[in-house]
């Protein structure tokens, strides 16, 4: 019997070295790809919404002044009931505060300096109506007083802020006793923002893994963690989940900058 032939070991295509090399650049390309995107995303968002807030400040505004000065010329000549006139008037306070709201939340500056109170006013505005639903006590905890500036942009940490809330209040969901507590303290040199939770405690290894690009536990896009570490590192500032130092909440995530932006 002759000897058998030994067959000669072919490595399986899949799994050759070059291809996977080639494979990991190109997909290295596409996370650049939609990391611009994602920037590109923003910053078209940012002029939309400053063009937004502008006809808010004066189409809107100067339509008000219009009825005001009708319903001013219409009380002279008795033209309208008193109760009529009344219910207008409150009518028109209402869209008055409305639109002023309106503005606090979106200025026409995406540069325009801001103060503590003004950032978490506004995320309180934006959250009460989905944290009541949602049946979660929420406190806000900082110096409604205070006039030290913030000159970065005051969208920007809103938008951050409420999506840190929007995350925990998915982090909540099926738990009882669900609370929130913010706690924002600044002074010339720094400014702390700190959001507590007592839903599910984040695994050590894990607290830098939940900022990467398209990471998610909850099924989401996985862009708010990293769209929040990328805005507040471009303000020399750091954001991280730490252990809760306060004993009814199980973790933190804690925002810190330096509110006197030195690039202006």
């Amino acid at each position: 019997m002759g000897s058998k032939r030994r067959k000669t070991y072919i490595p399986n295509p899949k799994y050759n070295p070059v291809i996977m090399s080639k494979k990991l650049e190109r997909l290295q390309e596409d996370l650049e790809h939609h990391k611009n995107l994602l920037l590109s995303v923003n910053k078209a968002n940012d002029l939309h919404v400053e063009h937004l807030s502008n006809f808010v400040r004066h189409d809107m505004k100067n339509a008000i002044q219009g009825i005001d000065g009708t319903l001013y010329n219409a009380k002279k000549s008795s033209r309208i009931p008193e109760d009529i006139q009344e219910e207008l008037d409150t009518e028109l306070n209402l869209l008055r505060s409305s639109l002023e709201n309106f503005s606090r939340l979106i200025p026409s500056s995406r540069n325009n300096a801001t103060t503590l109170p003004e950032v978490l006013n506004a995320v309180d505005m934006l959250s009460r109506s989905e944290l009541q639903k949602k049946q979660i006590v929420a406190v806000f905890d900082f110096d409604r007083q205070s006039e030290c500036k913030i000159n970065y942009s005051f969208q920007s940490l809103v938008q951050i802020l409420h999506n840190l809330i929007i995350n925990a209040d998915t982090a909540l969901e099926g738990m009882k006793d669900r609370k929130l507590f913010l706690r924002g303290v600044i002074d010339d040199d720094m400014c702390s923002i700190c959001l507590y939770d007592n839903g599910a405690v984040i695994d050590p290894d894990k607290r830098e893994v939940i900022f990467n690009y398209g990471y998610s536990t909850t099924g989401g896009s996985g862009i708010g963690l990293f769209h929040a570490r990328s805005v507040i590192t471009e303000m020399n500032g750091t954001i991280q989940v730490i252990d809760s130092d306060i004993p009814e909440y199980t973790k933190c995530f804690k925002i810190e900058f330096n509110p006197q932006n030195e690039d202006l």
